[in-house]
C-alpha cells in the first residue's frame, strides 16, 4: 500500500469527514501541507519545526474499515511521514496521543514511549 502526498484541494473533505466521524474537527488551515493519504482509508500529517524535531500528528482512518485494512493503511501513512522527515534531515519524530492502540502501533515501528503524564495544552492566538 503506497500512500499519496496529501493535496488539500483533493483530500481535505475526506479527511474532515473521517475526523468528524470521530468527534474531531480540524479546519483546513490547521493541517500542514505535508501529509500522506491512502484514498478511502487513512491520513497522517507532518508538522515541520525550525529545529531537528518534527511532529507526526493528525492520524486518522476511515470509519468502517476492516481491522487489517485499517492497520495496513495507518502503518503506511505513519511510515511515509517518518521517511519524509528523515529525507528532510529531521532527527527526531514526536507525537501525542491518548490512544494506547497508537502507542502500541508506533512502538512496533521503533518509537519509544517517552512519558505517561503528558498534557496537551493550546492557546488560541
Amino acid at each position: 500500500m503506497t500512500p499519496l502526498r496529501y493535496v488539500p484541494e483533493l483530500h481535505y473533505e475526506q479527511v474532515r469527514a473521517w475526523m468528524q466521524a470521530r468527534g474531531d474537527e480540524m479546519p483546513p488551515d490547521l493541517l500542514p501541507p505535508t501529509g500522506f493519504f491512502v484514498p478511502g482509508k487513512a491520513a497522517c500529517f507532518m508538522y515541520r519545526t525550525d529545529s531537528s524535531m518534527v511532529l507526526v500528528e493528525g492520524l486518522v482512518a476511515a470509519p468502517g474499515l476492516e481491522r487489517e485494512e485499517r492497520s495496513q493503511a495507518l502503518d503506511a501513512v505513519i511510515l511515509a511521514c517518518c521517511e519524509e522527515a528523515k529525507r528532510l534531515g529531521y532527527k527526531l519524530a514526536m507525537a501525542y496521543t491518548e490512544l494506547d492502540s497508537v502507542v502500541k502501533r508506533v512502538e512496533r515501528m521503533g518509537w519509544t514511549h517517552a512519558g505517561s503524564n503528558n498534557h496537551l495544552i493550546v492557546l488560541p492566538l
